[in-house]
């Protein structure tokens, strides 16, 4: 299980020298993403991706319930009027369900690309004044380590928190 660390950093070289110490505390490239206004002055950084910058999972999974309701409805319609469709059985209703909740998941996750995520919709104002907003994947096990860590080397970055959110389990 892995935990996202969101940093603001005040400019491309603080970016750059945390990637070389995420590096060296064995973070894969993979795992460490920056996202910036204009994403051309990033450089050879890793960029965020389309998962990252937009709630693309999200909008999915409510598309694909949505379709499938609707796909139910339909499918019954179908099976109802059958002076309509013509005379169908009833397995047109899991058919229904499945092509509607695959074509609206398909166009809510097309549609969400285009809208910013919420979390990143918080640092829009630090971006756009040309802070670096660094998104770091660890494992949960080396979550603290590593966040204390870059706390302690790095004062000028902001630490914002962790997505999903911290849990305290009780003993």
């Amino acid at each position: 299980m892995r935990r996202k660390l969101y940093f603001v950093l005040p400019n491309i070289s603080t970016a750059h020298t945390m990637m070389d110490e995420l590096l060296l505390d064995r973070i894969d490239e993979n795992h460490i993403h920056f996202h910036a206004e204009k994403e051309q002055e990033l450089g050879s950084l890793p960029k965020a991706v389309a998962m990252e910058k937009s709630d693309v999972i999200y909008s999915a999974m409510g598309g694909f319930l949505f379709g499938a309701l609707f796909g139910l409805l339909g499918g019954v319609l179908a099976y109802m009027v059958p002076w309509w469709f013509g005379e169908v059985s009833l397995t047109v209703i899991p058919y229904c369900m499945v092509l509607g909740a695959l074509a609206c998941a398909a166009w809510a996750a097309a549609v969400a690309t285009a809208a910013p995520s919420y979390r990143i919709r918080s640092y829009k104002g630090a971006i756009e004044q040309g802070n670096v907003l660094m998104i770091v994947s660890v494992p949960l096990r080396r979550l603290n380590e590593i966040r204390r860590r870059l706390v302690s080397r790095h004062p000028e970055a902001i630490y914002t928190g962790v997505w999903p959110a911290e849990h305290h389990l009780f003993p």
